[in-house]
């Protein structure tokens, strides 16, 4: 059966079909409503009170997640979006599986030997608040605007856009605006906490939905020798049609990033000991490595099959091209969850910023001041979902390539070398980062990624205040 680029999609789904796709937000709303009652329940226990504060519980579950839900909570919220990763994957073969994968994985085990238990013990609940014991309060505030700025779920609002869009006959803009509505509605209530919970469901979905499509491929076209034979030999080079220099800057953002990303500190602050939140990590990666298999395999089979088809939906539709009744419904199940598990965290996240660290909404009730602070974030990512116009590689390397290269060196010097980095220094180095990777984007001299300038500028900045501050200090003395 072949599918326009234009077809609605739901008008091909049969009985099974359907019932499978709408259990997959049926048991999303249950998982939340479930959390919401362990919530309410944990409040009229003794112990509840005795807890370090209200936010404790809120933003990190108590810090009783336990290692399955640490595990399927912390793959399905990392991995994101698989309309983004298999696009990439349908354009640059496995280029995907190297840059979205491999680089990621060095950052994962370097995390989990280095870091894990180290800021455990600092009693800390976010981000900011772990920039705050290591360098000071400025800081912890600036790093909580980026913060807000770098988890806005803007990527994911795109995916859930381009999956509403291809389901029925929507506008991207309409698309976008019906996802954030439904992740807003459901997020509103049971913290964390339920997020945790509907994460788990989401875990199965994606994985049930994701290996039923190769696996199905496999039987009906053929492995290896297929797609070489029917895909460009580019979709075989590690650095696709890109420069080794442009490829390599996914390592350099995997590890920056992970070693920054507030969704990675809230699993580990959550987690039940050091020992889960270690284990947990590295379990995480096996799972990580099989599904970015999957995804990539499954854009490799999109591009041999349907080689002129829209990058942005073309493995979707190559995928319900090929799946008999009731798969149909679950890939599409699949989809949503690998959507719905980051959109609601980074929602969260985002949200709890704007609320816990910036203190911009103050209200006497946690729910009132999370609806706010939800409402202005889903404002702001809808706004920047429509910018990007459904460019996932730009968006990612936009927003993950500034908030990494204006956070790296600070943090990393500043946690393993106390003292080094001042609250001026830390500031002034942002602030140079920032403005140097705008005017390299706006100019550029030369072909070399705006990433690699904002880390030069970030490392040689803070040298520099160090040595002015020593320099000072021996003048003084």
């Amino acid at each position: 059966m072949k599918l326009s680029q234009d077809t609605a999609v739901w008008t091909l789904l049969d009985f099974w079909d359907c019932v499978i796709f709408l259990s997959t937000l049926g048991l999303t709303f249950l998982s939340v409503l479930y959390g919401g009652f362990l919530k309410k329940k944990a409040q009229q226990t003794e112990n509840f009170a005795a807890q370090q504060n209200t936010w404790t519980d809120h933003i990190l579950m108590g810090r009783q997640l336990t290692l399955p839900l640490f595990v399927s909570t912390l793959v399905a919220t990392w991995y994101g979006d698989i309309l983004g990763v298999t696009q990439i994957a349908f354009q640059h073969g496995i280029y995907t599986f190297v840059t979205q994968g491999i680089f990621w994985y060095f950052s994962y085990i370097l995390f989990a030997l280095f870091l894990a238990r180290s800021i455990r013990k600092m009693d800390v609940v976010t981000f900011p608040d772990l920039l705050l014991k290591l360098i000071g309060t400025g800081p912890a505030r600036f790093s909580a605007i980026l913060v807000f700025l770098k988890t806005l779920p803007v990527t994911y609002a795109i995916g859930v856009g381009i999956f509403l869009k291809t389901l029925f006959p929507l506008s991207f803009p309409m698309a976008v605006f019906i996802g954030l509505c439904f992740v807003f509605a459901y997020t509103l209530f049971g913290g964390f906490g339920a997020i945790v919970f509907s994460d788990f469901v989401q875990f199965i979905f994606m994985y049930a939905g994701i290996v039923s499509v190769v696996v199905v491929s496999f039987f009906q076209f053929g492995g290896v020798e297929y797609l070489t034979g029917h895909c460009p030999s580019s979709h075989f080079s590690l650095t696709g049609s890109f420069s080794v220099l442009d490829t390599f800057v996914w390592f350099f953002i995997g590890i920056s990033t992970t070693f920054l990303n507030p969704t990675f500190y809230q699993r580990c602050l959550s987690a039940t000991s050091d020992k889960v939140a270690v284990r947990g990590i590295f379990i995480s990666i096996l799972f990580w490595f099989g599904f970015d298999v999957c995804t990539t395999l499954i854009g490799l089979y999109a591009k041999a099959n349907l080689p002129d088809a829209n990058p942005l939906n073309a493995s979707l539709m190559y995928c319900l091209q090929i799946l008999p009744s009731g798969l149909k419904g679950l890939f599409l199940g699949s989809v949503l969850a690998t959507i719905l598990s980051t959109l609601d965290s980074f929602l969260f996240i985002s949200s709890t910023t704007l609320s816990y660290d910036l203190r911009f909404v103050r209200f006497k009730s946690k729910f009132s001041s999370h609806l706010f602070s939800s409402l202005i974030t889903g404002t702001v990512t809808f706004g920047v979902a429509l910018l990007y116009e459904g460019n996932f590689e730009m968006a990612w390397r936009m927003i993950k390539g500034f908030f990494a290269a204006c956070m790296f060196f600070p943090f990393i010097i500043s946690f393993f070398k106390p003292h080094f980095v001042t609250s001026q220094s830390f500031t002034l180095s942002c602030l140079c980062v920032f403005t140097g990777m705008i005017l390299w984007n706006l100019y550029k001299p030369f072909a070399l990624d705006a990433f690699y300038v904002g880390q030069i500028l970030s490392l040689g900045s803070l040298i520099i205040f160090k040595q002015q501050d020593q320099r000072m200090r021996r003048q003084r003395t």
